[in-house]
Parts: C-alpha cells; sequence; structure tokens
C-alpha cells in the first residue's frame, strides 16, 4: 500500500513529503512514529489521514503578563 509523510515546518505547512509502500497502516504508522522531525509530520494513505506525529520542538506559549 502506498503512503505519504508529510513533514511540517513551524507554521504548519508541507516542507517534504516522502512516499513509503507499507503492508499496512500498522506498519506505516510504526515507521512514521519513529519519524524525526522538528514540528511534526503527518501520515496519509490516499486522501485518509492515518495519524500526526507532533515534532521534537514546541512552539512556544504567548507570555503572561506579570502585571497584578
Amino acid at each position: 500500500m502506498d503512503y505519504r509523510l508529510i513533514v511540517l515546518s513551524s507554521s504548519g505547512a508541507a516542507t517534504d513529503i516522502e512516499e513509503w509502500v507499507c503492508a499496512s497502516d500498522v506498519e506505516a504508522a510504526e515507521r512514521a512514529s519513529r519519524h524525526v522531525s522538528s514540528f511534526g509530520c503527518e501520515l496519509w494513505r490516499g486522501d485518509r489521514r492515518i495519524g500526526a506525529y507532533p515534532g521534537a520542538v514546541r512552539t512556544p506559549a504567548a507570555p503572561v503578563s506579570a502585571d497584578l
């Protein structure tokens, strides 16, 4: 079966696409879970999203005001 791993940028836009052939959704998901990317990636089979995987870098939260 054909799968696409879409590597995401900090804004959520696609920066790279890897095409894989795997025997099943489970095999593809296991492979995707081991993929290292900074801002995350998504695994697709055709027009169906199999899963989303977080990246190693977290976008910082908005600063909290110290004014009391």
